[in-house]
């Protein structure tokens, strides 16, 4: 797995991220953006029955530039065995506190790059709680961020975080 992540990142490096404007509950509150994007299933508002039917469900348009081929390709590679309609990449961003708000049950993250710090924090016992690290960078971690406030420890370097989740359509 090792070789698949080196690669996946030196893919992300060498892309030119977009401007997520949307995700306004990770932005610190100095930020309008940051660069993200999502790649698998994601609502399409064109389907306003999506709840009873599931029709709402459509590949993200990304998904369909060629430039994103590749990184899809390793990311599912590296993310064989695991259930996910989704995956949300992030790039050297520093969530702020947040539940997410469209996933359903467990979520699965990976940290890559070259950064030091950048720790997942979870909120396991009560948002004005202290806060438990979780070490992601190169290692897979499994939790409900549905369910548990989560954000993400200062860091130095170049961080990019997978984000692999079951959209609650």
């Amino acid at each position: 797995m090792e070789e698949m992540t080196h690669d996946l990142c030196l893919e992300l490096m060498n892309l030119k991220w977009p401007k997520n404007y949307e995700r306004k509950n990770v932005l610190q509150d100095d930020q309008k953006c940051y660069e993200g994007f999502v790649l698998g299933s994601v609502y399409s508002w064109a389907h306003k029955d999506v709840k009873e039917t599931g029709a709402g469900m459509r590949p993200s348009i990304r998904h369909k530039e060629k430039k994103y081929d590749k990184i899809w390709e390793l990311t599912q590679e590296i993310g064989q065995g695991k259930e996910y309609t989704s995956v949300q990449f992030n790039k050297n961003q520093k969530c702020k506190k947040h539940i997410d708000g469209k996933n359903t049950g467990i979520s699965t993250i990976i940290g890559l790059g070259d950064y030091e710090g950048g720790e997942l924090l979870i909120y396991f016992d009560g948002e004005d709680k202290p806060p438990t690290p979780v070490d992601i960078k190169g290692k897979f971690y499994e939790f409900d961020g549905s369910k548990y406030y989560h954000e993400t420890a200062d860091f130095t370097g170049s961080r990019f975080s997978l984000v692999f989740f079951n959209r609650d359509f």
